[in-house]
């Protein structure tokens, strides 16, 4: 006999959003301003992990330039890389896989942008780590949107 909620293996790159709550599916991602969130927090992060790959202090004007090119610039990678990671993660109940995917998306539209250059290796780990820490950051609003999903659902059931 299997006992109830068992039946299902621990792989996390199995659908275990299938959970009908109220008719909809437990969510998995942070909505569309925990991405927004996210991105903010990969800018801000941006500057010191792109000192910490070079091995170069960048003073606190250099660091609002660079985080000023990189919120102009990363608009276009933004809006192709998070809808990339939405859609190949949303049913992965697992968040380290989502940070994960994030700074690997990251990381190839780094390469994709640097390649000629030789420092892309430092500027694609840089850029890597902070579209990682931005996803990090958000995984708690990912649990709320859970908590709030499944209150919603056993209010629902009282009715």
């Amino acid at each position: 006999m299997i006992l109830p909620g068992l039946e299902r293996s621990l792989n996390p790159w199995q659908d275990l959003s299938d959970r009908s709550i109220a008719g909809g599916r437990m969510p998995n991602t942070p909505g569309i301003g925990g991405y927004l969130m996210a991105w903010l927090v990969s800018i801000l992060a941006l500057p010191p992990l792109l000192a910490a790959a070079f091995k170069e202090p960048l003073g606190p004007g250099m660091a609002v330039v660079v985080g000023m090119y990189a919120a102009a610039n990363s608009v276009p990678f933004a809006c192709i890389g998070i809808p990339v990671v939405h859609l190949a993660c949303r049913r992965v109940r697992s968040q380290s896989i989502h940070v994960v995917a994030a700074g690997a998306v990251g990381w190839v539209s780094a390469v994709l942008l640097m390649w000629p250059d030789p420092g892309y290796t430092s500027f694609a780990i840089a850029l890597a780590g902070s579209t990682a820490c931005g996803r990090l950051v958000v995984v708690p609003l990912v649990w709320r949107r859970r908590r709030w999903a499944g209150d919603s659902a056993r209010s629902a059931a009282r009715c």
